[in-house]
Protein backbone atom coordinates (compact mmCIF):
# COMPACT_ATOMS: atom_id res chain seq x y z
CA UNK A 1 0.00 0.00 0.00
CA UNK A 2 3.23 2.14 1.11
CA UNK A 3 4.77 1.54 -2.33
CA UNK A 4 1.11 2.40 -4.33
CA UNK A 5 0.81 5.79 -2.17
CA UNK A 6 4.36 6.52 -3.35
CA UNK A 7 3.87 6.09 -6.91
CA UNK A 8 0.69 7.89 -7.11
CA UNK A 9 2.47 10.96 -5.79
CA UNK A 10 5.12 10.65 -8.12
CA UNK A 11 3.05 10.41 -11.19
CA UNK A 12 1.03 13.20 -9.52
CA UNK A 13 4.27 15.34 -9.03
CA UNK A 14 4.87 14.51 -13.12
CA UNK A 15 2.07 15.32 -13.96
CA UNK A 16 1.79 18.60 -12.12
CA UNK A 17 5.32 19.56 -13.01
CA UNK A 18 4.52 18.70 -17.47
CA UNK A 19 1.43 20.45 -17.21
CA UNK A 20 3.41 23.57 -15.30
CA UNK A 21 5.71 23.56 -18.08
CA UNK A 22 3.20 23.36 -20.37
CA UNK A 23 1.52 26.28 -19.06
CA UNK A 24 4.55 28.51 -18.92
CA UNK A 25 5.61 27.55 -22.53
CA UNK A 26 2.23 28.78 -23.24
CA UNK A 27 2.20 31.78 -22.15
CA UNK A 28 5.94 32.23 -23.44
CA UNK A 29 4.87 31.33 -26.91
CA UNK A 30 2.05 34.18 -26.23
CA UNK A 31 4.34 36.90 -25.46
CA UNK A 32 6.94 36.18 -28.13
CA UNK A 33 3.98 35.78 -30.90
CA UNK A 34 2.60 38.88 -29.50
CA UNK A 35 6.23 41.07 -29.66
CA UNK A 36 6.82 39.38 -33.03
CA UNK A 37 3.73 39.24 -34.82
CA UNK A 38 0.85 41.17 -33.69
CA UNK A 39 2.18 44.15 -32.29
CA UNK A 40 3.87 44.71 -35.43
CA UNK A 41 0.88 43.92 -37.50
CA UNK A 42 -0.89 45.94 -36.02
CA UNK A 43 1.35 49.27 -35.57
CA UNK A 44 1.67 49.06 -39.24
CA UNK A 45 -1.98 48.57 -39.49
CA UNK A 46 -2.67 51.80 -37.26
CA UNK A 47 -0.34 53.53 -39.62
CA UNK A 48 -2.37 52.40 -42.64
CA UNK A 49 -5.08 53.98 -41.12
CA UNK A 50 -3.54 57.15 -39.96
CA UNK A 51 -2.02 58.12 -43.52
CA UNK A 52 -5.06 56.90 -45.19
CA UNK A 53 -7.13 59.42 -42.82
CA UNK A 54 -4.37 62.29 -43.06
CA UNK A 55 -4.39 61.89 -46.61
CA UNK A 56 -8.30 61.77 -46.94
CA UNK A 57 -9.02 64.85 -45.01
CA UNK A 58 -5.97 66.35 -47.07
CA UNK A 59 -7.43 65.74 -50.45
CA UNK A 60 -10.92 66.56 -49.49
CA UNK A 61 -13.38 64.42 -51.44
CA UNK A 62 -11.17 61.46 -51.89
CA UNK A 63 -11.07 58.25 -49.94
CA UNK A 64 -8.67 55.47 -50.12
CA UNK A 65 -8.80 51.80 -49.34
CA UNK A 66 -6.48 48.71 -49.65
CA UNK A 67 -6.35 45.47 -51.60
CA UNK A 68 -4.62 42.15 -50.55
CA UNK A 69 -4.45 39.72 -52.78
CA UNK A 70 -2.59 36.39 -54.16
CA UNK A 71 -1.20 36.25 -58.18
CA UNK A 72 -1.76 33.49 -60.12
CA UNK A 73 1.17 30.55 -59.15
CA UNK A 74 3.15 31.58 -62.63
CA UNK A 75 4.18 34.55 -60.86
CA UNK A 76 5.10 37.87 -62.74
CA UNK A 77 8.45 39.36 -63.61
CA UNK A 78 9.74 42.49 -62.35
CA UNK A 79 11.58 45.45 -63.94
CA UNK A 80 15.62 45.44 -63.09
CA UNK A 81 16.33 45.99 -59.56
CA UNK A 82 19.29 48.72 -59.59
CA UNK A 83 22.17 46.72 -57.59
CA UNK A 84 20.37 42.95 -57.83
CA UNK A 85 22.66 40.45 -59.26
CA UNK A 86 22.09 39.13 -62.88
CA UNK A 87 21.30 35.84 -61.68
CA UNK A 88 18.51 36.61 -59.48
CA UNK A 89 15.11 36.90 -60.52
CA UNK A 90 12.55 38.88 -58.59
CA UNK A 91 8.94 37.83 -59.14
CA UNK A 92 5.65 38.71 -57.64
CA UNK A 93 3.29 36.72 -56.28
CA UNK A 94 1.15 38.89 -54.06
CA UNK A 95 0.08 42.07 -54.87
CA UNK A 96 -1.67 45.21 -52.36
CA UNK A 97 -3.25 48.00 -53.75
CA UNK A 98 -3.96 51.37 -53.01
CA UNK A 99 -7.02 52.83 -54.34
CA UNK A 100 -8.38 56.51 -54.72
CA UNK A 101 -11.76 56.75 -55.02
CA UNK A 102 -13.57 60.20 -55.35
CA UNK A 103 -15.70 60.07 -52.18
CA UNK A 104 -15.76 62.22 -48.90
CA UNK A 105 -14.54 60.62 -46.21
CA UNK A 106 -17.08 60.18 -43.49
CA UNK A 107 -17.67 57.91 -40.28
CA UNK A 108 -20.31 55.26 -42.50
CA UNK A 109 -17.58 54.29 -44.77
CA UNK A 110 -14.71 54.81 -42.61
CA UNK A 111 -15.12 50.79 -42.23
CA UNK A 112 -14.63 50.00 -45.68
CA UNK A 113 -10.87 50.80 -45.42
CA UNK A 114 -10.26 46.63 -46.78
CA UNK A 115 -11.08 45.81 -50.69
CA UNK A 116 -13.77 49.00 -49.66
CA UNK A 117 -16.09 46.39 -48.48
CA UNK A 118 -17.47 47.03 -44.66
CA UNK A 119 -18.23 43.72 -43.78
CA UNK A 120 -14.42 42.68 -44.57
CA UNK A 121 -13.77 44.92 -41.48
CA UNK A 122 -16.38 43.59 -39.34
CA UNK A 123 -14.98 39.76 -40.25
CA UNK A 124 -11.44 41.22 -39.83
CA UNK A 125 -12.45 42.09 -36.27
CA UNK A 126 -14.75 39.04 -35.84
CA UNK A 127 -11.51 37.22 -36.38
CA UNK A 128 -9.54 39.00 -33.53
CA UNK A 129 -11.95 38.36 -31.30
CA UNK A 130 -12.08 34.53 -32.30
CA UNK A 131 -8.60 34.06 -31.62
CA UNK A 132 -8.23 35.84 -28.51
CA UNK A 133 -11.37 34.06 -27.32
CA UNK A 134 -9.09 30.78 -28.27
CA UNK A 135 -6.02 31.71 -26.14
CA UNK A 136 -8.19 32.78 -23.17
CA UNK A 137 -9.89 29.48 -23.25
CA UNK A 138 -6.86 27.13 -23.98
CA UNK A 139 -5.57 28.95 -20.64
CA UNK A 140 -8.32 28.08 -19.04
CA UNK A 141 -8.32 24.90 -19.85
CA UNK A 142 -4.63 24.26 -19.13
CA UNK A 143 -5.34 25.99 -15.41
CA UNK A 144 -7.94 24.01 -14.88
CA UNK A 145 -5.94 20.66 -15.36
CA UNK A 146 -3.59 21.93 -13.04
CA UNK A 147 -6.12 22.44 -10.18
CA UNK A 148 -7.38 18.38 -11.35
CA UNK A 149 -4.38 16.73 -10.39
CA UNK A 150 -3.30 19.48 -7.31
CA UNK A 151 -6.08 18.59 -5.81
CA UNK A 152 -6.78 14.98 -6.92
CA UNK A 153 -10.46 15.72 -8.63
CA UNK A 154 -11.69 14.35 -12.09
CA UNK A 155 -11.59 16.45 -14.86
CA UNK A 156 -14.16 19.49 -14.93
CA UNK A 157 -17.36 19.80 -16.73
CA UNK A 158 -16.69 22.86 -17.92
CA UNK A 159 -13.90 22.20 -19.82
CA UNK A 160 -15.70 19.96 -21.97
CA UNK A 161 -17.80 23.08 -23.10
CA UNK A 162 -14.86 24.80 -23.56
CA UNK A 163 -13.27 22.17 -25.51
CA UNK A 164 -16.08 22.99 -27.88
CA UNK A 165 -16.05 26.56 -27.95
CA UNK A 166 -12.50 26.36 -29.03
CA UNK A 167 -13.67 24.04 -31.92
CA UNK A 168 -16.35 26.17 -32.97
CA UNK A 169 -14.59 29.45 -32.85
CA UNK A 170 -11.41 28.11 -35.14
CA UNK A 171 -14.21 27.28 -37.62
CA UNK A 172 -15.50 30.82 -37.33
CA UNK A 173 -11.95 32.11 -37.59
CA UNK A 174 -11.21 29.83 -40.49
CA UNK A 175 -14.44 31.37 -42.11
CA UNK A 176 -13.94 34.86 -41.51
CA UNK A 177 -10.06 34.54 -42.75
CA UNK A 178 -11.87 32.94 -46.03
CA UNK A 179 -14.41 35.56 -47.03
CA UNK A 180 -11.81 38.66 -45.74
CA UNK A 181 -9.95 36.81 -48.56
CA UNK A 182 -12.53 35.95 -50.92
CA UNK A 183 -13.61 40.03 -50.87
CA UNK A 184 -9.59 41.14 -51.00
CA UNK A 185 -9.62 38.51 -54.19
CA UNK A 186 -12.96 39.81 -56.21
CA UNK A 187 -11.83 43.46 -55.60
CA UNK A 188 -8.59 43.02 -56.90
CA UNK A 189 -9.60 41.13 -59.48
CA UNK A 190 -12.06 43.49 -61.04
CA UNK A 191 -9.47 46.55 -60.81
CA UNK A 192 -6.75 44.60 -62.31
CA UNK A 193 -9.12 43.32 -65.37
CA UNK A 194 -7.54 44.56 -68.55
CA UNK A 195 -3.89 44.24 -67.36
CA UNK A 196 -0.84 41.70 -67.44
CA UNK A 197 -1.12 41.37 -63.69
CA UNK A 198 -3.74 38.09 -63.47
CA UNK A 199 -5.11 37.19 -59.66
CA UNK A 200 -5.72 33.70 -58.91
CA UNK A 201 -9.11 34.18 -57.93
CA UNK A 202 -9.22 30.25 -56.42
CA UNK A 203 -10.98 30.09 -53.53
CA UNK A 204 -9.29 30.51 -50.69
CA UNK A 205 -9.68 27.49 -48.01
CA UNK A 206 -7.24 27.40 -44.67
CA UNK A 207 -8.21 23.46 -44.45
CA UNK A 208 -5.78 23.17 -41.71
CA UNK A 209 -7.60 25.69 -39.05
CA UNK A 210 -10.86 23.68 -40.37
CA UNK A 211 -8.96 20.87 -39.76
CA UNK A 212 -8.00 21.57 -36.42
CA UNK A 213 -11.74 22.91 -35.50
CA UNK A 214 -13.30 19.65 -35.96
CA UNK A 215 -10.36 17.88 -34.09
CA UNK A 216 -11.38 20.19 -30.95
CA UNK A 217 -15.01 18.89 -31.58
CA UNK A 218 -13.88 15.42 -31.51
CA UNK A 219 -11.82 16.10 -28.51
CA UNK A 220 -14.67 17.30 -26.83
CA UNK A 221 -16.86 14.13 -27.66
CA UNK A 222 -13.98 11.98 -26.16
CA UNK A 223 -14.05 14.06 -22.98
CA UNK A 224 -17.31 13.64 -22.53
CA UNK A 225 -17.15 9.82 -23.21
CA UNK A 226 -14.45 9.48 -20.91
CA UNK A 227 -16.37 11.64 -18.21
CA UNK A 228 -19.44 9.15 -18.25
CA UNK A 229 -17.40 5.93 -18.39
CA UNK A 230 -15.38 7.30 -15.17
CA UNK A 231 -18.67 8.45 -13.25
CA UNK A 232 -20.58 4.48 -14.31
CA UNK A 233 -17.34 3.20 -12.57
CA UNK A 234 -17.66 4.78 -9.56
CA UNK A 235 -21.28 4.13 -9.53
CA UNK A 236 -20.38 0.44 -9.96
CA UNK A 237 -17.52 0.50 -7.27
Amino acid sequence: METFTRTHMQNKRRLYKHLMIIYVFYFVALLIGFVSTIAPSFSSGWRQAQQTMDTDFTQGDVRTYYVYAPLRASGHELPAIEGLGENIEVRMDNVQLHVSVPEKYTVSNSVKVMANNGFAYLLSMLTIASYLAIFVLIALIINSLRKSIRDEQPLRHGNIGRTRAIGILMLVAALSETLIKYINIREAATLLQGTALQVDTTFPVNYWNIIVGILMLFMAEVLVVGTQLSEEQKLTI
